[in-house]
């Protein structure tokens, strides 16, 4: 469950911070109060990007940070599987937004977009205000039935997604040496130029960096020979001022009063020490500066060596190992435009086993859902009743696809007949804002009995509904609160009756800033928030004693 939402100089909000509870968390305020603020913040720990204008103007960076506790062993392993350590339960999630770039960081882990995403989903499901509308694109409904589908079942997709990518880059290389054969001999015929000229040069791999630096030594030898003859004569002993000739006079008269002084002794020892690096350095360079031999056709040699392999580089890839390997591949390519016939023959074949792999784990999948579709037809019938769609009847249409696709051969389509008598019709073309509203209200209490998601977050599930719609909505959430933590956000004083905790955000305006604040609301407050709820900022005796009813048989209400 989230235990803690920390929020610091995003958009309105100068700073707060929320701890969460247990069951139904409800939040409430008046429009502009900054709830879509909150609502975003937390979103961004889905990886949602926010934008550097949304940091609070004044401020360098703006911070979110989220405290999560989960006792799921399997859900804990999962996030571990991201080299990620939990301790004792607890998944801190932070995102500092500046003007150049946003950090992530799990448990003080820096982590990818991509991870923290993958984290993120697995610890809550937020429901933003226009997600319902997914419904209405047909090509939704098939991912939003697979979500349902056992871990078997899913395995199966897996096999089709792997399967249908195996088919379809067979598909593409049939496509590279299908063509006719005018273009195919002129292909030839540049291959074996672009081969030929690779193999004539015989490469070797890392002698082109052998010979860059044998070219630039013998470049510049004549610098190196003279800085090198400098150094011989200032080091050496041919010179009266050179520091062999100096260090020999200094040895001398160290070893005059080396027996006078034990400390001396040292300092004559460690001059031994000095005068044996300096002869090693010396003959050292004297051999370097005798092997400097180099003649004119040596470098010639060089030079023209590093021309063909400088050549090819412009051709052929950046490195050597990148010109074989671009040769080996043009090799490949010559060998299958030869006999161009025989090698579609052989990917045909290839591809008639895939396709054949592919139908048989397709049909299995197509099996499966088909169980599965039957169960949530019941299960989702069961819950838009619940929420005060009547006499409804909701199916789940399956028809083949003729293709192979990554998602098997199955075409999905929601249907439904909100009233008796009329015909079943796609949800799109019959539902809605607020009855979109509901039927996703429906798919999430069912996935959250199939899922392992241990907080809901709602942001404004009520849009379009009122009257007994909007208690059945109430109803609802908190049953799905027995075994969830939700955190809504609403409008609605029937959902805001039944919270188990109560929050109010508003506005706070001074002479200088505007900033949002939030609250969490005793047992009386929450009785008066719900009455402002019922009758505007007008509230009434009889917008109280509403209240506490909504209250009371809201309390009658829970299971828990």
């Amino acid at each position: 469950m989230l235990q803690n939402l920390h929020v610091k100089n995003l958009a309105l909000i100068d700073e707060i911070e929320i701890t969460f509870d247990e069951h139904l968390n409800i939040l409430t305020g008046e429009t502009g109060a900054g709830k879509s603020v909150l609502i975003g913040s937390i979103e961004s720990a889905l990886g949602k990007k926010i934008s550097k204008d949304m940091i609070r103007p004044g401020a360098k960076e703006a911070v979110i940070e989220l405290l999560f506790w989960i006792e799921d062993e399997k859900l804990i392993k999962e996030i571990e599987a991201f080299d990620l350590e939990v301790e004792d339960g607890q998944i801190f999630i932070k995102r500092v937004i500046n003007e150049k770039r946003s950090i992530n960081k799990i448990n003080d882990s820096t982590v990818t977009l991509n991870t923290l995403r993958e984290v993120s989903r697995r610890l809550f499901d937020l429901h933003g205000q226009q997600e319902h509308q997914v419904l209405l694109k047909e090509k939704n409904h098939l991912s939003m039935m697979d979500h349902f589908l056992p871990i078997e079942a899913k395995q199966s997709l897996e096999e089709c997604r792997e399967l249908s990518k195996k088919y379809h880059k067979i598909e593409e290389k049939i496509k590279e040496i299908s063509i006719d054969d005018q273009q195919r001999l002129r292909e030839l015929d540049f291959l074996k130029h672009e081969i030929s000229e690779i193999e004539n040069a015989n490469l070797i791999e890392g002698e082109d960096e052998e010979l860059e630096a044998v070219y630039k030594k013998i470049l510049h030898s004549k610098e190196i020979i003279t800085s090198c003859q400098a150094a011989s004569m200032l080091t050496g002993y041919e010179e009266e001022i050179s520091i062999g000739n100096q260090l020999s006079e200094s040895l001398r008269k160290m070893q005059e009063i080396s027996h006078l002084d034990p400390v001396i002794q040292g300092f004559y020892e460690q001059l031994l020490s000095i005068e044996d690096l300096l002869n090693g350095f010396h003959q050292e360079l004297t051999d370097y500066m005798e092997d400097m031999d180099f003649d004119e056709q040596t470098y010639q040699e060089a030079e023209e060596r590093l021309n063909v392999i400088n050549s090819l580089k412009d051709k052929y890839g950046s490195s050597i190992e990148e010109i074989l390997a671009y040769g080996q591949k043009a090799s490949e390519r010559y060998n299958i435009l030869c006999d161009v016939e025989h090698e579609i023959d052989i990917l045909k074949q290839e591809q008639k086993q895939i396709k054949e792999q592919y139908i048989k784990e397709a049909e299995n999948l197509s099996q499966k859902r088909e169980k599965e579709a039957k169960k949530l037809e019941r299960d989702i019938t069961k819950a838009l009743e619940d929420l005060n769609f009547l006499d409804v009847r909701f199916e789940i249409e399956m028809t083949r696809k003729n293709q192979i696709s990554p998602d098997g051969i199955d075409q999905i389509r929601f249907m439904i007949s909100t009233n008796p008598g009329l015909p079943m019709r796609p949800v799109q073309e019959v539902a809605s804002g607020g009855e979109l509203s509901r039927i996703m209200l429906a798919l999430k209490s069912v996935s959250a009995q199939a899922d392992g998601v241990d907080t809901l977050i709602f942001d404004e599930i009520d849009t379009g509904i009122s009257g007994e719609t909007a208690n059945r909505v109430a109803k609802k959430m908190a049953v799905i609160s027995k075994d969830h933590q939700v955190i809504a956000i609403t409008h609605l004083p029937q959902i805001a009756a039944m919270a188990d905790s109560h929050y109010f955000i508003r506005k706070q305006t001074d002479q200088k800033n505007t900033q949002t604040m939030i609250y969490k609301l005793n047992k009386e407050e929450s009785l008066k928030e719900i009455s402002r709820m019922i009758s505007g900022d007008q509230r009434s005796e009889a917008s109280m004693e509403h209240a506490k009813e909504m209250k009371t048989l809201a309390d009658q209400t829970k299971l828990y």
